[in-house]
């Protein structure tokens, strides 16, 4: 029987990290999941831990790292590539890609980067080339250009919702909201692509209507609520029906009532207890 998948959201990460988990109970948990799933890596998790990362001071880098490792930490991983390229791959079997710049793919860039971070004494070093563990090349990357980067569209997110509550742009509807995520493709959005790419996106589409709802609240400040957009993204994962999330906050539930994919969505808590049970059985 193949084991169901299984990814870590960012605040499963940093709470090992501090402590607010209790290393013992993590230990048990690793175990769990390393022995009844195949363990993956989101790219929004790598991202958001990155761009922590990039802001906090050098004196504290290598404290600020432990997220990271914590990511790293179970045994035999596989790496996830940039949500919209994971929907468009597994719903609709063409292969795009994004630019790296590199002979590598996307999910080796991942590893390569992650690996390095781990390695890297500052943010100047890594940025200048970190030797690779099999000692054949360096791998350099630069914190600070990543991050200005990489959260331009949270920004264009927040902009965008703004606009709904503005009234000058309207809610998001299933089929243009598909035909949005292949456009920077340069796919077609035919009618037919569209409704299989919002099918298999269903929590993620009902996470983002659950959003733009928000828009009625005039004194929620969307700028300040700008990791809604990795909260959205994170849910494209869930195209694939072996996927499972598991995060520490129960929005992620609360805003995909009635999905069928929300079964897939597992809070910490529910999954501690489920471990333990299991781990009890003869």
């Amino acid at each position: 029987m193949i084991r169901p998948k299984l990814f870590l959201d960012t605040n499963v990460c940093i709470d090992v990290a501090s402590g607010r988990i209790c290393p013992a109970e993590w230990r048990r948990v690793q175990k769990y999941i390393n022995a009844h799933y195949r363990y993956y890596i989101s790219w929004i998790t790598w991202k958001e831990l990155l761009t922590k990362l990039s802001r906090g001071s050098d004196d504290y880098f290598q404290r600020n790292k432990e997220p990271l490792r914590v990511l790293y930490g179970p045994a035999k991983r596989h790496f996830l590539p940039y949500p919209f390229v994971f929907a468009i791959r597994t719903t609709l079997g063409i292969k795009v890609a994004r630019n790296y710049n590199s002979n590598l793919t996307e999910e080796e860039v991942l590893e390569a980067v992650l690996k390095a971070t781990i390695d890297a004494p500052n943010k100047t070093a890594l940025r200048n080339g970190i030797r690779s563990r099999s000692q054949r090349k360096f791998t350099r990357f630069d914190l600070d250009d990543f991050d200005t980067h990489e959260n331009a569209p949270q920004k264009e997110s927040a902009e965008l919702l703004q606009g709904i509550r503005e009234g000058t742009i309207d809610k998001p509807e299933r089929r243009k909201w598909a035909a949005w995520i292949l456009h920077p493709w340069g796919l077609t959005p035919y009618t037919d692509k569209c409704e299989k790419l919002a099918d298999a996106l269903d929590a993620a589409y009902r996470f983002t209507l659950s959003l733009s709802k928000l828009a009625r609240d005039k004194g929620y400040d969307f700028n300040t609520h700008a990791s809604n957009w990795g909260d959205t993204l994170q849910l494209f994962y869930l195209c694939d029906e072996s996927m499972h999330f598991l995060t520490q906050d129960a929005d992620f539930r609360n805003r995909t009532t009635n999905s069928p994919q929300s079964c897939r969505i597992l809070t910490y808590g529910e999954f501690v207890r489920s471990a333990a049970e299991s781990q009890r059985r003869p």
